[in-house]
This record gives C-alpha cells, structure tokens and sequence, in this order.
C-alpha cells in the first residue's frame, strides 16, 4: 500500500491505495508522521480513492492519527471511500467516529 503525501498551505493529504492492513501499516505511519510534523498543515485529509480493503488495524492506526491530530490542533477528515470501506466503518460504528466526506 504506497501512502502518499501532498502538503498544500494548511491542507496535508494523505493518499492511499490498495489494501490497508497489519501488513502495510509503517508506510501508512510514516506518511501521518509526516502530516503531524508539519506546523502549516491545520486539516489532514485521508484520501482512499483507491483503497481497496480495511482492516481493523488500519482502522485503529486511523484512530490513533485522529487523536494525535487533535492533540497538535489539526482536523482530520476521510475522503472517497467506496461502498465496502463505508459499510465495513458502519459495521463497527466507526463512521461516527469520523468525518467521512
């Protein structure tokens, strides 16, 4: 899974695609290092247009970045889910746990 990082102005956008598990978690940790570390960025954006599988540790690693965003003053938002990724964050309740755009 490459992660992918885009930083314009206030807005960091983290770019995903493939399957998103255990196994591709560190490229996804690297890429919210990098998000968290940079003082312009105020709203991180987790873009999965081409995700194609979650699983729970991916959604406990995006967990982990929505509290270490609030902590350093950044929103964080999840973008272009498809289908299977919405209902798999609906499953769990997770998509009220986060903003899905």
């Amino acid at each position: 899974m490459p992660a992918n990082v885009e930083l314009t102005g206030s807005i960091a956008r983290i770019i995903l695609s493939g399957n998103l598990d255990f196994s591709t978690q560190e490229d996804f940790v690297r890429a919210t290092d990098r998000v968290l570390s940079s003082d312009a960025a105020k709203e991180i954006q987790v873009d999965m247009s081409d995700v194609t599988f979650i699983d729970s540790s991916a959604i406990r690693a995006l967990l982990n970045l929505q509290e270490m965003a609030r902590e350093k003053g950044k929103s964080l938002s999840i973008w272009n889910c498809n289908e299977q990724i919405r209902d798999t964050f609906a499953i769990g309740g997770f998509d009220r746990m986060f903003i899905l755009r």
